[in-house]
């Protein structure tokens, strides 16, 4: 937990803070901070991993709103699944391998091209894979109460 928190919070905020200084005199720059859906989702077995993207997500559109006008631009990459070594490290020990449906997936090659994209479109938030972008736009819209329950009905069949 501590070393999400250090590197989805602590790092984030103090790279993004340290590099800031230097763009803002140039009036130019840009900053991809990689967020995931995860953060958009109350995520039961992923709590502290969710909060912190949330996080990730937040700051971005805050320090996006602080930036406005300075040349300066921030943009939050919120993928899902993406083929990498990430669920078999961050899975639990004995918990169930990832179900996510294969049509789903991005690769990590898409999700790049994606971020330096929307970075160039200067797009403040960018969710690669269309059934994602249809994914999270439902839960957007979808009450609290129901994510809940999704939520705890996914908590019972890790």
């Amino acid at each position: 937990v501590q070393e999400m928190l250090s590197v989805n919070v602590t790092a984030l905020t103090l790279l993004t803070r340290l590099t800031l200084p230097g763009m803002i005199a140039r009036k130019r720059g840009a900053i991809l901070n990689v967020s995931s859906t995860a953060g958009f989702l109350p995520i039961a077995g992923f709590a502290v991993y969710a909060a912190t993207k949330a996080y990730v997500t937040s700051f971005s559109e805050a320090i996006r709103a602080e930036l406005h006008g300075t040349g300066v631009t921030v943009t939050s990459l919120c993928p899902g699944p993406v083929y990498t070594e990430f669920t078999e490290v961050a899975a639990r020990p004995g918990a169930k391998r990832d179900r996510t449906p294969e049509f789903v997936h991005v690769s990590a090659e898409e999700v790049a091209r994606t971020g330096l994209a929307a970075i160039q479109r200067d797009c403040p938030l960018i969710i690669p894979g269309f059934i994602m972008k249809l994914g999270m736009a439902l839960a957007r819209i979808m009450p609290l109460s129901i994510l809940r329950l999704a939520s705890r009905l996914s908590a019972k069949q890790l």
